[in-house]
């Protein structure tokens, strides 16, 4: 039995992690040892003057500097005129440095650094692997090119060489721990769980905060069948990063190993593509040497995903000024500014995106949200029908249509929208809240109540749903609909974190339906106190008519105000 307070190297949700990051040291340093059985190039010897000042002695087995190939550039002729000019340029810089005597071998290496940069920015991996093989010969201290090198193999899918690689760049630099978490990256791609473990929890050692440690271990615990310990560590990281609907899958797998089905069904419901968020210094760095309208729409792209408005609006600029007849650029300028409440810039953005483009569906819809923000319903519709014609399949332009139209008074148009996406995409939430929200304004409030009952049993995570049926139970103008208890019973049901803005108002409405006049006041007098501290004093008109009722013993009975906005639901763009 081992000593009280002793915890296992292979623990890897121990909070000392002395033992393990020795281990990962170990194995790092090992590797650099054996790394010659992968790096042979087999290319013919350069004796150019990189070679010939090489700054490290090969170790045994490794190919001599003599011996690496020399950087040659890769058919560009299906490159864009920009990039192909800016790969040239610094292929001259390049000669430049290898010819002139003076050059130190510190230079020469970012020489080469730099080209390679350039070759993995535009995915001309083998020539970049070249130019970083040439720069970690002249600079062996400096990890940055080990790193490189073990992005070109895991991008290549060579997992085993990338794994040394980032080994390599662990030894001169233990405590990195973005190399830490590729290193478990590409272990884990291996299917080594256990070997990507240590530098997981080395890595959440020396940032306790890290979703992605908390991912890559959950992970590492699920390929071992570990589920009970792969849910707890997922849990974390959806905890620190609600937005990374990314993680809800391998949750749902935790859950279901777990025979937690009911759990497993809602995070499958909530899986995406949204990734977590990670900061990569060395890795950005190849991304920012590519001048081109392409390059600055994907670095835009990722920041819009990361929500950082104004950086996406930066990018999406510089690529306008490359590229000024772009729609697609002045599109996502458009919504990265929309974000940021730059209502009149995104309209001129968007104006001309359609301009250049208006045959595509994406430039109309987003124009079509941007009006419908600003109040301008009548023009926002053509809009948002345009998108709907020119795409029939784009589901959110169809949603955002049947909101507008039914906020002007176009239900039975509206419930068509609903029922055709409905039809095709079944568990689309917003499909069938927006669907029972018309049948309340067409006076159908049984259907209306049926649909809601299934919503608040699909997506109970969702408390909007359960709110919205409990207003339309205490509220309905159909006797057989309205059912105090029941609205009652579907509050009480709402865990305490749920209990949002509107819940004091929802609840006031149950209690005056069972004639607790008194209590119904007291709880909407709460609610227009939480609606003002909110900047909500747009609905306290409606919610003191509300008020008065009550105070003269009388219930809400209105089928109308039901506050079922589907649009409340959707997110722009």
């Amino acid at each position: 039995m081992a000593p009280r307070g002793h915890r296992s190297m292979d623990d890897p949700d121990s909070g000392d992690c002395t033992l393990t990051r020795r281990a990962v040291q170990f194995q790092a340093v090992a590797a650099t040892v054996i790394a010659a059985a992968v790096l042979a190039t087999g290319c013919a010897p350069d004796d150019s003057a990189s070679a010939r000042r090489a700054g490290r002695a090969p170790a045994p087995g490794e190919p001599a500097a003599t011996e690496l190939a020399p950087v040659a550039l890769p058919d560009l002729s299906r490159s864009e005129p920009s990039i192909r000019a800016q790969i040239e340029e610094q292929y001259s810089s390049l000669r430049t440095a290898i010819d002139r005597p003076n050059t130190t071998p510190a230079d020469l290496s970012r020489a080469y650094g730099d080209m390679g940069h350039l070759l993995m920015a535009t995915r001309h991996r083998e020539a970049a692997e070249i130019c970083y093989l040439h720069a970690r010969t002249l600079a062996p201290a400096e990890r940055r090119w080990p790193y490189y090198l073990g992005h070109v193999s895991r991008l290549e899918g060579r997992f085993a060489r990338s794994a040394t690689f980032f080994a390599e760049a662990l030894a001169l630099d233990p405590d990195d721990v973005p190399t830490l978490l590729w290193l478990g990256e590409v272990h884990l791609a291996q299917g080594r769980p256990e070997e990507a473990e240590p530098p997981f929890a080395q890595a959440l050692s020396l940032e306790p905060r890290s979703v992605l440690a908390r991912f890559g271990l959950g992970r590492a615990a699920l390929a071992r069948e570990d589920h009970a310990r792969a849910a707890r560590r997922l849990e974390e990281a959806l905890t620190l990063d609600p937005s990374a609907t990314s993680l809800h899958y391998p949750l749902a797998m935790a859950y279901r190993g777990l025979g937690d089905l009911d759990k497993a069904q809602a995070h499958l419901r909530q899986r995406g593509n949204r990734p977590i968020a990670r900061s990569d210094p060395l890795l950005e760095e190849t991304d920012v040497v590519l001048r081109s309208p392409l390059a600055y729409e994907g670095r835009g792209t990722r920041a819009l995903e990361s929500a950082d408005w104004a950086g996406a609006a930066a990018y999406f600029r510089r690529g306008i000024e490359m590229a000024p007849a772009n729609a697609a650029l002045r599109q996502k300028l458009g919504i990265a500014l929309f974000m940021t409440d730059d209502f009149r810039g995104a309209g001129v953005q968007l104006e001309e995106a359609v301009r250049l483009a208006p045959e595509s569906a994406r430039t109309q819809y987003s124009l079509g949200v941007l009006l419908q923000a600003r109040g301008r319903d009548s023009e926002a519709i053509p809009r948002l029908a345009g998108a709907v014609r020119l795409d029939p399949a784009f589901v959110d332009a169809r949603l955002w249509l049947a909101g507008v139209l039914r906020r002007n008074g176009r239900p039975d148009e509206a419930l068509a929208h609903y029922a055709q996406v409905g039809a095709t995409h079944p568990r689309a939430a917003g499909a069938t809240f927006g669907h029972a929200a018309t049948l309340v304004d067409l006076g159908r409030y049984r259907e209306a109540r049926d649909r809601l009952t299934n919503l608040v049993s699909s997506y109970p995570e969702q408390p909007i749903f359960a709110h919205a049926l409990a207003r339309l139970l205490a509220g309905a103008p159909d006797g057989g609909v309205r059912d105090g208890l029941a609205a009652m019973a579907v509050l009480d049901a709402l865990p305490e974190a749920q209990r949002v803005t509107d819940f004091a108002e929802t609840l006031a409405m149950a209690l005056a339906e069972l004639e607790y006049y008194e209590d119904a006041a007291r709880w909407q007098r709460e609610g227009i106190t939480a609606a003002r501290r909110a900047g909500r004093g747009d609905i306290v008109p409606r919610m003191t008519e509300k008020l008065g009722r009550y105070e003269r013993g009388r219930p809400w009975r209105d089928g109308a105000p039901l506050a079922l906005d589907p649009l409340s639901v959707l997110t722009p763009f």
